[in-house]
């Protein structure tokens, strides 16, 4: 019996302990998504999620950082590949899901092993520090051409 009273105790005594270290301060901005190369439809159903939350939370904005990749389509990248892929998120979300201009924003965040994107939720007024590149433009090597942004477009 006694026992079960010291343990009876010890959790009454805890229990406030995890309460308060569980509903601490909320960072200003959190990491939403993040999505490779994805095919068109997976992209808008993701995008969708984005509007979604910024129609739910009206004092927040989108940031988009997208990085191109080593390797795009199983072949080598041209150069603007990335950004012409990364082109079509930020009108998708203003055209076909009526958010605001200045509530999305999308960045160049270098490249990366592969084409991707960070979504980040963050406050209206908070400014977006600028992405860190991890790997350097010398690391990547490209193929001949010029990038087409009518290649990434979607038909949906």
């Amino acid at each position: 019996m006694s026992r079960l009273i010291k343990l009876t105790v010890l959790i009454g005594l805890l229990l406030p302990v995890v309460f308060v270290k569980a509903s601490g301060p909320v960072s200003p901005i959190s990491k939403f998504d993040e999505f490779g190369d994805t095919g068109c439809e997976a992209e808008m159903a993701r995008l969708d999620n984005i509007a979604i939350q910024l129609q739910n939370s009206p004092d927040t904005k989108a940031v988009l950082v997208f990085f191109g990749g080593k390797m795009f389509g199983g072949k080598l990248p041209r150069n603007g590949d990335a950004a012409a892929r990364a082109a079509r998120l930020k009108p998708n979300l203003v055209s076909r899901r009526g958010i605001p201009f200045n509530r999305v924003m999308v960045f160049d965040g270098g490249y990366a092993d592969a084409w991707h994107v960070e979504v980040w939720i963050v406050p209206s007024d908070f400014w977006f520090p600028p992405p860190k590149t991890v790997i350097p433009e010398s690391g990547v090597k490209f193929r001949k051409g010029r990038s087409n942004p009518r290649d990434f477009r979607c038909g949906i």
